[in-house]
């Protein structure tokens, strides 16, 4: 996981989660993460999944799903619901074997970014942000048209 080995915090986050625990590392160093509300993230992985896009991992938390991006690529992100995490700012990432809906401390990967029972790199490569900005305001809209239906 290359995106991984350049936050220079590899033998720290191997160590957390072969104790079970979550591992701390800053974002915006080998990667840039994409704070988005949880179900408009479940629906923009499926509409990425669909057009055949690369989808890198994603981790559902209690604050909503962030997903894993090639650092600078969202550089400027604008849309609705989601926010850019600054530079530094710490992201707990569970082992590659805890997804959803199994969670550990309440995160869980939506996208794992390995074969939970190989270990293989399901995707050795991040999401880019150019790549997750149409099918997010696709989402985003969706959804906004749910709730004028049902309101």
């Amino acid at each position: 996981m290359p995106w991984l080995t350049a936050t220079g915090r590899l033998e720290h986050v191997l160590t957390a989660w072969g104790r079970g625990y979550l591992a701390e590392v800053p974002a915006g160093i080998g990667f840039d993460v994409l704070l988005t509300p949880g179900p408009l993230a479940r629906d923009t992985v499926r509409r990425m999944c669909a057009a055949g896009r690369r989808i890198g991992p994603v981790v559902l938390g209690p604050r909503g799903a962030e997903f894993i991006l090639e650092r600078g690529s969202a550089h400027g992100w604008r849309a609705p619901h989601s926010s850019l995490l600054p530079l530094g700012t710490l992201v707990l990432l569970p082992s590659p074997g805890v997804h959803v809906p199994e969670p550990v401390a309440d995160r869980g990967w939506l996208v794992p970014p390995c074969h939970p029972e190989t270990g293989a790199p399901l995707c050795a490569e991040v999401t880019p942000g150019g790549a997750l900005l149409e099918p997010y305001l696709a989402s985003a809209e969706a959804a906004r048209e749910e709730r004028r239906r049902c309101a």
